[in-house]
């Protein structure tokens, strides 16, 4: 007669999926692949929905994905200094939600979360955006601003979904349009702009 085998149970650890938002519904974009689309009114204010991801390094994030792809990776949102969250891992609906350079939401950072909160009211059938504002790098060129075109298609757009520096303005739009015009030097921290005082003479 053979041995009884030994039931063994084992711990299985669940990962938690996220929630469903209410408000919205992905379908696909005029801006860039699939988008985030109001089905409900939206109040001003209002938490739309959480930024999910899993949780890894910088380095990790550098690791996992590089700027040789065609076209840039935006399923990645930092955190804070130490953490960013890789949405093509756990993520949820909030990653289809495409930028705009004149956003109808913006994001919000609180106790270690990433929230998704409405700026203005908004009716169903609007596509939901906010600004990425990817972080400026004094070593960018201009096949690297290219690299990161808008394609929003709003009246203020600003062309890249960079964050760009005030005195680079001119000279983004310049390499945006083709034009690879040299960088300007970089003002110095705490530098006061000399601000020429008009004098208009009375005439008596």
């Amino acid at each position: 007669m053979s041995p009884a085998k030994k039931s063994v149970k084992t711990s299985v650890k669940k990962s938690v999926k996220p929630p469903a938002s209410p408000f919205y519904e992905v379908r696909r974009s005029k801006i860039q692949g699939r988008g985030a689309f109001a089905i409900l009114p939206i109040r001003k204010g209002k938490k739309i929905d959480e930024y999910w991801g899993k949780r890894i390094t910088h380095d990790e994030a550098d690791r996992r994905y590089d700027d040789s792809e065609a076209r840039h990776h935006t399923f990645l949102f930092v955190l804070d200094d130490d953490t960013v969250l890789d949405a093509r891992y756990g993520g949820n609906d909030a990653r289809f939600i495409n930028h705009s350079c004149d956003p109808n939401c913006e994001t919000v950072i609180e106790h270690g979360h990433i929230w998704i909160k409405a700026m203005k009211a908004i009716t169903p059938e609007t596509e939901l955006t906010y600004d990425y504002r990817f972080e400026w790098q004094d070593d960018y060129e201009p096949e690297d601003v290219r690299y990161y075109a808008c394609r929003c298609g709003a009246k203020k757009c600003r062309g890249t979904i960079l964050r760009i520096p005030v005195y680079l303005r001119a000279t983004i739009k310049q390499w945006l349009a083709g034009n690879d015009v040299p960088v300007p030097k970089k003002p110095k921290k705490g530098a006061k702009k000399v601000v020429k005082k008009v004098v208009k003479k009375v005439v008596r």
